[in-house]
């Protein structure tokens, strides 16, 4: 892998601009703050495109019944929660607004949980309860990214990758160690290998059509 050392950047810029108008210091933390909005965009990328595959995996392998569960995930739990409450006709009606009408739109740890049920036989190199709760750890990571790191779950949190451990901490950033350089690199890496672990032990042979494709094409 291609290295390009702090000083070896800062040399050239020297070349161009006097010394005092520009130093370490000030490159190091220039540096920092590309490599986290480069970070940032590989999070949210890689997530964005493993949450679509998900999606179409969904709607297209699932049948009727398990495709008509997930979209009324929400209606059934508050249904649940007011099962003692006698509920008449009009809010019967509001309640069905819960449902959502497209796959789309049902919160995706549903949809993967439905999916790893399908899989036949998972690769003995890995285990599916803990590539489950890496992706509930991922989606979390994912999410602080909007609100610049910062928690806003109820519950502290934690996850360990690789003998490093990200800590999630209500209301505060969230703090990992030891950290390493490729990281976030190596996060992605994994949600990539469990995609192909759902891919190649799914009996489907049929075509599943992913529209964005026509971006490509054009």
């Amino acid at each position: 892998m291609l290295r390009i050392l702090q000083d070896d950047i800062l040399e050239k810029y020297h070349e161009i601009y006097p010394k005092s108008d520009f130093q370490k210091k000030d490159l190091t933390l220039h540096l920092q703050g590309h490599k986290n909005l480069l970070n940032s965009f590989l999070i949210i990328n890689c997530w964005s495109n493993f949450e679509l595959f998900i999606t179409l995996f969904s709607n297209t392998i699932l049948d009727d019944e398990q495709k008509d569960k997930l979209l009324k995930v929400d209606y059934d739990r508050i249904k649940a929660i007011l099962k003692k409450i006698e509920i008449d006709e009009a809010t019967e009606e509001k309640l069905k607004k819960c449902i959502k009408y497209n796959i789309a739109h049902t919160p995706v740890m549903y949809k993967y949980g439905k999916i790893f049920k399908m899989v036949e036989s998972y690769p003995s190199t890995r285990n599916k309860n803990d590539d489950r709760k890496f992706l509930d750890f991922f989606g979390k990571l994912r999410n602080c990214i909007h609100s610049n790191y910062i928690y806003y779950g109820n519950e502290t949190y934690t996850y360990n990758y690789l003998g490093e451990n990200y800590l999630f901490e209500p209301n505060k950033l969230i703090s990992h160690s030891p950290s390493q350089e490729n990281s976030i690199f190596r996060l992605t890496q994994n949600l990539n290998e469990i995609g192909k672990s759902i891919i190649e032990n799914i009996s489907y042979d049929k075509e599943i059509y992913d529209p964005s494709i026509e971006l490509i094409e054009k």
